[in-house]
C-alpha cells in the first residue's frame, strides 16, 4: 500500500472574532527530489476545469475573471493554496500524481474549497477536474491511500451557522474515467468538535508570531491530554489546564501555567517567556493547514498567531 499523508486544518481562519473555521500534518512519507514528481510552480500555473463552465488557468497561483457587471468589483477568483499539496498515484500507472486545494470566491461571503487533481505525465501536469468539497471548511486531514483521496474536514452542523462549521464529517474522491469523482457515501451523525481532537498530539513551534519563523534549535513543544496542555519552553517544562468553549469549541482558555525555574542563557530566556507569556493569553485556536494555530490578542484589537507543526 502506498501511503503519502499528511494532516492539515484548517481553511485560513475565517471571520475568526465570531468564530474561528477550521486542518497540514507534514508529509508523513519525503519523495525524493529525482523521482518525477510534478513541480509545485507548474501546478501553480496548470488549468484546472470543474470549477467555472471553462476551465481556468492559474497564474502563479491565482485566477481573477472579468467582473461580473461592467464596472463593479465582484469577479470570479481562485486561489491556490500553498504546501498544502497531496502526493500519490491516482490512476495506477506507478507515477505519483498530484491533489491540490484551490479556494474559490465570486464576491460573496462563502469561500468554496474544490479538491482538484493533477496527473503526471512525463513531469508535467495534465488536468483530471475539480470537484467541490463544501463552503468555508477546515480540512482536518488528507491522504492519498490505494488510489484515493481521502478527506477529514470540519464543517457546518446542527446549530452552526454559514460561517462557522464545528463538526467532523469525512470524504473521499478518487478518479474515474479520468476525472476525480466524489466518492463519499452515505455516513453516520457528524461530530462536534471537542478536547478529544487535541488529546494525545504533539506539537512543535514554527512561529512565535505570523511569518516570523523560531529559530531551527529552539525546541519548542506543546502536548496536550484530559484537558492538559505541557511542553518545554527551550529551557524549562511547563503544564497547565486548557478549556473549551461552548457551543464555540474554537475558543481556548490556556493555563494558568506552571513551569520549572532553571537559569536560562540568551536569547533563549526572552524566546521562552515570550512564549509562555502568548500561550497564557489564547483565547482561540485552529488549524492552518495541518498545522495546529493559536491566537492571542495583540493589543490593537486582532489576534497574534503561533504556529505549531505536528510532531
Amino acid at each position: 500500500m502506498k501511503l503519502t499523508h499528511f494532516i492539515f486544518t484548517l481553511l485560513a481562519p475565517l471571520a475568526l472574532a465570531a468564530c474561528v473555521a477550521l486542518p497540514p500534518t507534514p508529509v508523513a512519507e519525503v519523495v525524493p527530489a529525482d523521482a518525477g514528481i510534478l513541480a509545485v510552480d507548474a501546478l501553480k500555473n496548470a488549468t484546472y476545469s470543474g470549477i467555472y463552465d471553462e476551465p481556468i488557468t492559474l497564474t502563479e497561483g491565482s485566477y481573477e475573471g472579468a467582473p461580473f457587471d461592467k464596472g463593479g468589483a465582484s469577479r470570479p477568483t481562485v486561489q491556490y493554496v500553498s504546501d498544502a499539496e497531496l502526493y500519490g498515484d491516482l490512476n495506477g500507472d506507478g507515477v505519483q500524481d498530484a491533489v491540490v486545494f484551490l479556494l474559490e470566491n465570486s464576491g460573496g461571503s462563502g469561500v468554496f474549497t474544490y479538491v482538484a487533481a493533477q496527473l503526471n505525465r512525463d513531469g508535467k501536469p495534465i488536468d483530471a477536474g475539480a470537484v467541490w468539497v463544501e463552503d468555508r471548511i477546515g480540512v482536518k486531514s488528507a491522504a492519498i491511500e490505494d488510489g484515493q483521496v481521502l478527506l477529514d474536514i470540519i464543517m457546518q452542523g446542527p446549530g452552526d451557522g454559514a460561517c462557522c462549521g464545528t463538526h467532523n464529517a469525512h470524504k473521499t474522491y478518487a478518479l474515474q474515467n479520468g476525472r476525480v469523482v466524489d466518492t463519499t457515501g452515505k455516513g453516520g451523525d457528524l461530530v462536534k468538535v471537542s478536547a478529544a481532537d487535541l488529546d494525545g498530539t504533539r506539537w512543535t513551534l514554527l512561529e512565535l508570531n505570523e511569518g516570523q519563523p523560531a529559530p531551527a534549535d529552539a525546541g519548542v513543544t506543546l502536548s496536550f491530554g484530559d484537558d492538559q496542555f505541557s511542553g518545554s519552553g527551550g529551557c524549562n517544562n511547563y503544564t497547565g489546564s486548557f478549556s473549551l468553549g461552548d457551543p464555540n469549541p474554537f475558543v481556548m482558555t490556556m493555563g494558568p501555567i506552571a513551569a520549572t525555574q532553571k537559569s536560562c542563557p540568551e536569547p533563549t530566556h526572552g524566546q521562552e517567556t515570550a512564549y509562555l507569556t502568548a500561550l497564557g493569553k489564547v483565547t482561540q485556536w485552529s488549524y492552518v493547514y495541518g498545522r495546529l494555530a493559536l491566537y492571542d490578542a495583540d493589543g490593537q484589537g486582532g489576534l497574534s498567531r503561533m504556529l505549531f507543526a505536528l510532531q
